[in-house]
């Protein structure tokens, strides 16, 4: 039997389901776990066997050839695992099962407890040990989320098949009433073992590269192809068809996808195209990539932004929040369409971005400015506070547009973007060292 999918049951441990390929398997049978190349991973005796019928799951005492059943018993199985009797194979030993290979992951985010002045106010459940069960438990049935110790003994290195597979388990962890704060996306490298000895740098390192495939407007097509080449992608194929839609395959690496699918692809091509990727091959570091980001709006004061404030800054550049809100609004996600999070908020804080400057530099600004009242009537009618529609975003594009320096601050109601030391005075005194 090759196990596809690994499912976590309370009262009898691991379950892995699959296909028997041949034979009986019986509760007290006594199995072994071997990988693609048939070396032994685990073993164990077979404790109970569940079948399905439609959405319900029954108990069976044996199952033969052809039946799709989930096995509780075994240790250190997984998934591309094949189960086979010990006995009756021969010199040669058992055999494993033809597999399809699961894709490494190419994308690390590194997560840990939220820690911002405004923590605690939406979420339940807040500290690192929390947070860190509730990743352990994912990453047993989640198969293609790797889990590693973080930069710090309360961080953990999350990683995974791309941002929106780690989204979507970010995501749940909102809606469980988890607060954490999570650091940029970033490709996963790896040494180069024929690097250059005089190489340094990224330049030593492997990167994983993924083939893209394009489904487009012809009209469309060539916004698409520009974008993806300034992002290092390289041409494989150009199809067109009768019906006016292009078809275009390129090897891109998985640091260039960062941003571009969340929400720039769907405005390229008006909503008429489709982009899908899955990953190819480790090559060489392509060197940097450009995302043309400029620099932030940073608040530099703590209360309930006001629209008198808010108003001069609009000149500053693209505002993340409005009038009374803190943070931005949490739009409705992708994810689970059913689901409204309660967009009531009330205050920002000292080091959050909230907006996006104009120019590559980033810009401290105080939302919070109160208009002052005094008993004397004007002459003239106050002027009326005309404020743009803030930029909202979902939180797989906060995760794609947030820089080196910023974190993404998840909790149950928002989403907000803030710079990892809140401090300015520090902040330019880190930088400062860093020059």
């Amino acid at each position: 039997m090759l196990t596809v999918q690994i499912e976590n049951d309370p009262y009898v441990g691991m379950l892995y389901l699959g296909r028997i390929q041949s034979g009986v398997l019986s509760v007290g049978d006594t199995v072994h776990a071997i990988d693609s190349e048939g070396n032994k991973v685990g073993d164990g005796k077979v404790k109970k066997i569940f079948a399905r019928k439609g959405l319900e799951r029954y108990e069976k005492e044996a199952a033969g050839a052809g039946e799709i059943v989930s096995v509780a018993g075994i240790k250190n199985g997984g998934v591309n695992i094949t189960l086979v009797h010990a006995d009756g194979w021969g010199e040669g030993g058992p055999q494993p099962l033809p597999t399809t290979p699961i894709d490494p992951p190419t994308i690390s985010i590194v997560v840990h407890a939220n820690d911002s002045p405004l923590a605690g106010q939406d979420g339940t459940k807040l500290t690192s040990q929390l947070i860190r069960d509730r990743i352990y438990k994912e990453a047993l049935t989640n198969v293609a989320l790797n889990v590693l110790p973080g930069p710090t003994s309360e961080s953990l290195e999350l990683r995974g098949r791309g941002v929106l597979h780690l989204g979507v388990l970010l995501e749940t962890l909102r809606r469980e009433g988890f607060e954490l704060a999570v650091g940029p996306p970033k490709a996963v490298m790896i040494p180069d073992p024929d690097a250059d000895p005089s190489a340094k740098g990224l330049k030593r390192m492997l990167e994983p590269i993924e083939e893209c495939t394009v489904l487009v407007k012809e009209e469309y097509a060539s916004t698409v192809v520009q974008k993806l080449t300034m992002r290092k992608g390289e041409m494989v194929s150009y199809d067109t068809d009768e019906d006016g839609w292009v078809k275009v395959v390129m090897e891109i690496p998985s640091r260039g996808l960062i941003g571009y699918m969340a929400g720039e692809f769907k405005n390229d091509v008006h909503g008429q195209g489709t982009i899908n990727h899955i990953f190819k091959a480790y090559e060489p570091y392509r060197g940097a990539i450009d995302t043309g980001r400029n620099g932030a709006l940073i608040s530099m004061s703590a209360g309930e932004p006001s629209g008198y404030a808010m108003a001069p800054l609009q000149a500053r550049g693209v505002m993340f929040i409005q009038p009374g809100g803190q943070g931005t609004s949490f739009p409705l996600c992708y994810y689970y369409i059913s689901y409204q999070p309660n967009f009531l908020q009330n205050s920002v804080y000292p080091g959050m971005v909230i907006g996006e400057s104009s120019k590559a530099l980033d810009l401290y600004v105080n939302p919070c400015v109160k208009k002052q009242l005094t008993n004397i009537r004007a002459a003239g009618a106050d002027e009326k506070i005309v404020l743009s529609s803030p930029k909202v975003m979902t939180l797989e594009e906060y995760l794609a547009y947030m820089s080196d320096d910023e974190l993404v601050e998840i909790t149950p109601k928002s989403a907000r973007l803030r710079k990892v030391v809140l401090d300015p005075k520090k902040r330019v005194a880190m930088a400062r060292t860093k020059k």
